[in-house]
């Protein structure tokens, strides 16, 4: 169930455009169900959204009826575009990666020029970027944001996957040069959602944009499948958006790394992904043993990390989330002068995506992360703090 709502005084004071307002009303009631349900959206007069309730998981559905449909919609926008891009959000994971290519594989059944746009901070993909470049398929499908403005046309067909900021987007300047655009996301909804999407694929309940992805392939067109290769890609996003099938996994996961394994997805390529060097593990032992636990709240301060800072930082919060005793955790890390990330974990008794949402980020209610600007390491610790108590005051008083 989802609730919209306008403040009486906006009614009272005189505003008499109702059609805007229950076009804002039907706005928000939209808002809402995208962000799973089960709360309530306020609009206050600056025209900010507000939320209320979301406290409970998103149920994963067992139809795939809209997976289909989805599909066949997809199919229909590609066959009517002249070209395909494709992009993930900036500093770029597995999940998103993976999702493009299998959003890539779909593309190029058309024979039309397709397209994955990268950041320039993709680092903690590297090592399959690099082997996407040495296969004759993909060596030349990847281009930079600049390649991307430079061949995009107002017939442009623009898949967003794994986000659905525009501010978070790998090239953002792309939004503004098509209306063709195409938004495939499992976060919950935010308030600044990519304005006006001609088809929008969202489910909250699934583990990763790469299991939206893989559905979507099976129904997309009959007798082709993935190569070796994309299914890795895609098997690669799934694993490290359920930490190994540890989280945020149902049924339906399970079926989409099957069909992944039965397509050639290699398991020993994607742990060797995720493997570390010596001097790395000794660094996270490091960072682990200057976290302060206090109320059940485990931070810790990883400073300047030189290389796959964002990776560092979710992998050194998924540890400090399986200690006893701790409820959640976050990691704080430079992403630049002044510019501070936030990764978060929770073992279900505190919604981080909410608390990450009060500092601009998002995410899910176990995981979820936000980028503070103008801000030090200290400021943002204090910040988190302050909308972790701004979350227990409205539980205590729904």
């Amino acid at each position: 169930m989802g609730v919209a709502a306008i403040p009486e005084e906006l009614v009272k004071s005189g505003h008499t455009d109702f059609d805007g307002l229950a076009e804002k009303s039907r706005a928000g009631l939209d808002l809402a169900l995208g962000r799973g349900g089960d709360q309530v959206v306020v609009y206050e007069d600056d025209g900010g959204a507000r939320f209320y309730g979301g406290k409970s998981q998103s149920v994963e559905k067992h139809t795939r009826v809209r997976a289909r449909v989805v599909a066949q919609a997809m199919r229909e926008l590609v066959n009517a575009c002249d070209s395909i891009l494709i992009m993930g959000h900036t500093r770029e994971d597995y999940d998103s990666l993976g999702a493009a290519v299998g959003v890539a594989h779909m593309a190029r059944l058309s024979g039309k020029p397709v397209h994955i746009v990268m950041s320039d901070q993709s680092d903690s993909v590297r090592y399959l970027v690099d082997q996407l470049k040495a296969d004759e398929i993909y060596n030349d499908m990847i281009i930079s944001a600049d390649e991307g403005q430079r061949i995009c046309t107002e017939k442009t067909l623009l898949f967003v996957v794994d986000t659905h900021r525009g501010d978070m987007t790998a090239a953002s300047k792309l939004l503004e040069m098509t209306p063709h655009r195409v938004v495939i996301d499992h976060h919950r909804r935010c308030a600044d959602f990519i304005k006006r999407p001609l088809l929008t694929y969202m489910e909250t309940s699934s583990s990763s944009t790469s299991e939206l992805v893989t559905e979507l392939i099976q129904y997309y067109q009959e007798d082709v499948e993935l190569d070796k290769l994309e299914a890795t890609a895609l098997y690669s996003g799934i694993v490290v958006d359920t930490k190994n099938f540890a989280v945020q996994t149902g049924v339906r996961t399970f079926d989409a790394a099957a069909y992944l394994r039965r397509c050639g997805a290699d398991p020993e390529i994607v742990r060797s992904l995720f493997s570390a060097d010596f001097d790395t593990v000794k660094l996270k032992a490091e960072l682990i043993s200057r976290a302060t636990i206090r109320d059940g709240v485990a931070m810790t301060d990883c400073g300047h990390l030189e290389e796959n800072a964002t990776m560092m930082a979710a992998q050194l919060a998924d540890l400090l989330i399986s200690i006893n005793d701790v409820n959640v955790s976050f990691t704080f890390y430079e992403l630049a002068e002044n510019v501070i990330g936030v990764s978060a974990r929770s073992k279900g008794l505190v919604n981080v995506q909410r608390v990450m949402e009060l500092l601009g980020g998002g995410g899910h209610s176990n995981v979820a992360g936000a980028q503070l600007k103008g801000v030090t390491s200290a400021e943002a610790q204090a910040a988190v703090w302050k909308a972790l108590k701004e979350i227990t005051v409205e539980k205590e008083t729904e």
